[in-house]
This record gives structure tokens, C-alpha cells and sequence, in this order.
């Protein structure tokens, strides 16, 4: 005869199966809003707490008011900018359909040059590559157009999961706390540990990468750079990789303004790009990341561009998040296990 007790037992544990297979599925689809939403309230969680005391204990205007701001200094701004690239594509796209072929050998002659003197036999053709890249973004303007409807949509999910986590985050970790297996003292230094992980990745990673966009873009602007926001931006993406990003992004449009016959110019943006190079790379990354937080910026890059393959552009913050999961969980293993 089966125990009662084993047959309860048994019987729990499949429906607890059962029912977190059933809440899984459930929330999957917004599984990346969701993890969004965490990390804007872990990151917004201590001006959320500031304006909480000076509102007196006001959780939920002060949730709105963070929301509010965000919206109005970072969400418009940015959709207003992400238009505007759009627009210098199609531009640049008509320029390129329309024999624009001195824009095209500056840019050949830029790549080639440096490189031939190491290897002779070296040939590039920037036509093909650039002009099919912008043919694509020309012709899949439309379904650019609804996926960012859709991604509207997403962020309007997104800030009202944060605004609830915001208000709610402490009795929500409080709830969580208290059903741990591994007790509360081991508990609360294992959300501590991620929150300040995360706050070190995520908003160094973001706020590293928005800083070196606009500087770019500004100082192709500055000099004469056709275009420069969409280069800026594309500059701000190589410039991601640690270490020789930034100079790589931009020594090819200083070779731009040389072969053009812009020498002062190519100078100009020669002494600028040091000085980004300096700030964004050097100061702000220990700004932001902080000097008692210390991880390999190849591993930052790496969760990075997993990130993008396994979630699409929104691993640009999902895959720091997932290493910062990750370091977390490992600190709170030598924890327990010391």
C-alpha cells in the first residue's frame, strides 16, 4: 500500500510541474518584456526611491513621474533620431543610384590604401557592398515602419511592467525572499550582487554606447561627413568592440576626407576621435562600470552579440543581463559554498 504522505507528496510535485509548465508558456511571449522591465526598475530603483521620500511615501506618482520622464527625454528622442536615419538611408541610397562615384572611390581608396601596404595584392569595392545593404533598408522601409509600431507597442508593455515593479519591487522581493530555499541572509546578498551587477553592465553597456553614437555623429557632423548620423551610428555600433572599436569606426572616414583632398579637415577629425577614444573608452567605461566591478570586456562584447543572435536586437540588453544573472549566480555559489 502507498503512503499517504509519499502520495501526496508525489502528487503535489506533478502539479506544481504541471502548473509552472502552464505559467511558462504563458508569460513566454513576453518573456523579453519582462526582463526589460526588471532592469529599467533596478536601474531607475534609487531615483524611484529618492523622489518616493521627497513626494512623502507617494509610490505610485513617483513610479509615474520616472516613467513620465523617461518617455519624454529618452523614448521620443530616440524614435525621432531612429526617422531621421531612415530618411539620410533612402537619401544616401538615391546619391549611390545616381553614379555617385566619387563618393565611392574615396571610400575604396580609404580601405585599400592602408592595407596595401601590407598586403599589395589587396582589392575592395565598397559599390556592391554598400549599395545592396541600402537597397535592402529602401526596399523593407514598409515592414521597418510596422516593426516599429510593434516595438511601440512592446515599450508601452514594457513601462507599464516597470511602473508596477517600481512600485511594487520591495514587496515583490520581500514575497521572494521569504520563499527561497537558500535562506534570507544568502538570498538577500544574491539580489544585491545582481543589482549591482546590472546596474554596472546594463548601464554602462547602454549609456557607453549612446555617449560614443552622438559623439561620432557630432564629430562627422562637425567636419563634413555626408550622412553623418547614419555613419555615426553605424560607427557607434563597431566602436562596441572592446579595445579597437572606436579607432577602427573611425580612421575610415579620416581616410574619407584625405583622399577627398579634406586634410585639415582629416586633422580635425584625427585629434576628435582621440579625444572620444579617451573619454568614452577610458573615463566613462570606469565611470560606469566602476572600479570594484571588474569584468573582461571581450565577455561584455561576447554576451552582447549572443544576445543579438538568440533575442535579435533586443539582446543588445538582454545579453548583458544574462551575464549579469550569470556572475551573480556564481558569486552566490562561493558564498554558500565558503
Amino acid at each position: 500500500m502507498i503512503d499517504k504522505h509519499k502520495l501526496e507528496s508525489f502528487s503535489f510535485a506533478g502539479l506544481f510541474v504541471l502548473v509552472f509548465v502552464l505559467v511558462f508558456l504563458l508569460f513566454k511571449p513576453f518573456f523579453q518584456i519582462l526582463i526589460l522591465a526588471t532592469a529599467f526598475a533596478i536601474i531607475f530603483h534609487s531615483p524611484h526611491e529618492k523622489l518616493t521620500r521627497f513626494l512623502g511615501q507617494k509610490p505610485n506618482a513617483s513610479a509615474f513621474i520616472v516613467i513620465l520622464t523617461s518617455v519624454i527625454f529618452f523614448v521620443i528622442p530616440l524614435f525621432l533620431l531612429c526617422m531621421q536615419i531612415f530618411q539620410e538611408t533612402q537619401s544616401l541610397y538615391y546619391n549611390m543610384s545616381n553614379n555617385a562615384t566619387n563618393y565611392l572611390q574615396a571610400i575604396n581608396q580609404a580601405v585599400e590604401i592602408p592595407i596595401q601596404h601590407i598586403l599589395p595584392d589587396f582589392s575592395f569595392n565598397a559599390d556592391d557592398y554598400i549599395i545592396n545593404a541600402l537597397r535592402f533598408v529602401s526596399n523593407n522601409l514598409g515592414v521597418f515602419i510596422s516593426q516599429a509600431l510593434y516595438i511601440l507597442f512592446e515599450t508601452f508593455l514594457m513601462f507599464l511592467a516597470s511602473f508596477f515593479f517600481l512600485r511594487d519591487g520591495r514587496k515583490m522581493l520581500a514575497s521572494f525572499v521569504k520563499t527561497s530555499p537558500f535562506g534570507e541572509e544568502h538570498t538577500n546578498q544574491f539580489l544585491d550582487k545582481t543589482y549591482k551587477t546590472i546596474n554596472s553592465i546594463v548601464k554602462g553597456t547602454f549609456f557607453i554606447t549612446i555617449i560614443r553614437w552622438v559623439s561620432v555623429s557630432i564629430a562627422f557632423y562637425i567636419f563634413g561627413i555626408p550622412n553623418a548620423l547614419l555613419w555615426g551610428s553605424v560607427a557607434g555600433l563597431i566602436g562596441a568592440i572592446p579595445g579597437i572599436g572606436t579607432p577602427f569606426a573611425i580612421i575610415p572616414v579620416v581616410g574619407y576626407l584625405y583622399f577627398s583632398g579634406h586634410f585639415l579637415a582629416a586633422t580635425g577629425l584625427v585629434v576628435l576621435g582621440v579625444g572620444i577614444v579617451i573619454l568614452v573608452d577610458n573615463f566613462m567605461s570606469v565611470y560606469f562600470f566602476g572600479k570594484s566591478f571588474e569584468v573582461p570586456s571581450i565577455f561584455v562584447l561576447f554576451s552582447i552579440l549572443g544576445g543579438i543572435v538568440m533575442f535579435g536586437p533586443l539582446g543588445f540588453i538582454l545579453g548583458p543581463i544574462i551575464l549579469s544573472l550569470f556572475l551573480s549566480v556564481v558569486h552566490t555559489y562561493s558564498v554558500l559554498k565558503g
